[in-house]
C-alpha cells in the first residue's frame, strides 16, 4: 500500500512539474492568471445572467439560483476538506516552482476554483444543457491554470472538480424535483406554449 502512495504522489509530483516547468509558454503565461482570477467570474456573471434571463425568462431563475447554491456549498466544503487533509502548496515546497501567482498560506487540498467551476458546471449540466459544454471547458482552463500558476498541485484539482461537478449536479437534480411544478424548468431549450396562439388543427 505504501508502494502505491508513493507511487501515485511521485505521479502527481512530476505531472506538476510538467505543466508548470516543461510547458510554460509565453501565450500561456498571459491567459492563466486572467482564468485564475476571481474578478472573471463576477464580469461573467454580470454578462451571462442577465443573458439567461432574456434568453429563457423565469425557466433560468430557478437554475441560476440553485447553481449560486451549488457553488457557495462548494466553497465551504472545500474550505473545510483544506483543513482536513491540510496539504502545502507546491509553491512553498518544491524548488524552482515556476509561480505567476500569490502563493497563499492556506492549504492545497482540494482546489477551491476548481471545485467552483465544476460545481457550476454540474448545475447547467441539468439546468441549462445548451451551456454546459462553454462551461466546462472554462472549468477545464481553470482548474489547469492553477496547476500551471504552481499554486496547486494536479490532484487537488481532480479532487476539487470531482467534488464539485456531483455537487452542483446532485443541487440542481434534487432541487428542481422539489421545486411547485409551475417553477420547473424541464428542457430550458423547448420553446413554451403560447396560449394566445391557436392549437395546431384548431378551427380559428
Amino acid at each position: 500500500m505504501g508502494d502505491v502512495v508513493a507511487l501515485l504522489q511521485a505521479l502527481d509530483r512530476g505531472t506538476f512539474l510538467l505543466i508548470n516547468g516543461t510547458l510554460q509558454n509565453p501565450l500561456f503565461d498571459l491567459v492563466m492568471p486572467a482564468l485564475s482570477n476571481k474578478w472573471l467570474g463576477f464580469l461573467l456573471a454580470v454578462l451571462i445572467i442577465p443573458l439567461l434571463l432574456t434568453r429563457y425568462g423565469r425557466r433560468a431563475v430557478p437554475v441560476l439560483a440553485l447553481a449560486i447554491l451549488a457553488v457557495s456549498l462548494s466553497d465551504l466544503g472545500a474550505n473545510a476538506f483544506k483543513h482536513l487533509f491540510q496539504r502545502v502548496r507546491p509553491c512553498h515546497v518544491v524548488t524552482g516552482v515556476h509561480l505567476l501567482a500569490g502563493c497563499t498560506r492556506s492549504f492545497a487540498m482540494p482546489s477551491n476554483h476548481a471545485a467552483n467551476m465544476f460545481a457550476l458546471t454540474g448545475a447547467l449540466w441539468f439546468g441549462l444543457p445548451a451551456w454546459r459544454w462553454p462551461v466546462l471547458l472554462l472549468a477545464a482552463g481553470v482548474g489547469y491554470s492553477r496547476v500551471y500558476l504552481g499554486v496547486h498541485y494536479p490532484t487537488d484539482v481532480i479532487v476539487g472538480a470531482l467534488s464539485g461537478l456531483v455537487l452542483g449536479c446532485a443541487v440542481v437534480h434534487l432541487g428542481l424535483r422539489l421545486l411547485p411544478a409551475h417553477w420547473r424548468t424541464g428542457n430550458p431549450e423547448a420553446p413554451t406554449d403560447d396560449p394566445s396562439e391557436p392549437k395546431r388543427g384548431a378551427r380559428a
